[in-house]
């Protein structure tokens, strides 16, 4: 495994991390630290139906944003397109998206959004993607992560958010194949 990697890795587990520690700073045992950033129980319908909308939402997003974009004559993906080619293997593949969406959902939704708000966290989600040094992937990361915070918000469940975020994360990784 690369350095690259393994920084990557670990980067992630830091997002889940660092709130979870704050949390349990405040000397709130583990289940409740879980709960406060959004790991609650849901019913698996309300689970479906809540997902399903929310990656539709987070789909049509995407649509309307590359489309306005395009307009725009913006059309910068190719750096985002270079990092994912360098994913080969698919067990890695599926374990970076999979720390990485479970990570960015803890720090991001869990835990910024109730801090600084709806708006800070996703700006600072937006800069957080400024690493792929291109424009509409920040811009992408803006409108999807405002669709995701607000999510949080209404629904105070995590749950949602990761299945749908890892369902278009891989969906835009299979397209870009």
């Amino acid at each position: 495994m690369s350095a690259e990697i393994i920084s990557s890795l670990a980067a992630d587990m830091l997002l889940i991390l660092l709130p979870a520690l704050y949390i349990l700073s405040e000397k709130k045992k583990l289940p409740v630290a879980l709960n406060a950033l959004g790991f609650k129980k849901i019913l698996p319908k309300a689970l479906a139906k809540k997902t399903i909308l929310l990656f539709a939402g987070l789909l049509a997003a995407s649509v309307i944003l590359v489309t306005v974009l395009s307009l725009l004559g913006i059309s910068d993906l190719q750096n985002v397109q270079s990092s994912v080619a360098e994913m080969r293997l698919f067990p890695l593949f599926l374990c970076l998206v999979a720390t990485r969406v479970v990570g960015e959902e803890v720090f991001f939704r869990g835990f910024l959004v109730q801090k600084i708000g709806l708006l800070g966290s996703t700006l600072v989600f937006a800069l957080f993607h400024a690493l792929y040094f291109s424009v509409a992937e920040i811009a992408g990361a803006f409108v999807l992560g405002l669709i995701l915070a607000k999510t949080f918000q209404l629904n105070k469940n995590l749950y949602p958010n990761i299945i749908a975020h890892f369902a278009y994360n891989a969906a835009a990784i299979i397209l870009f194949y």
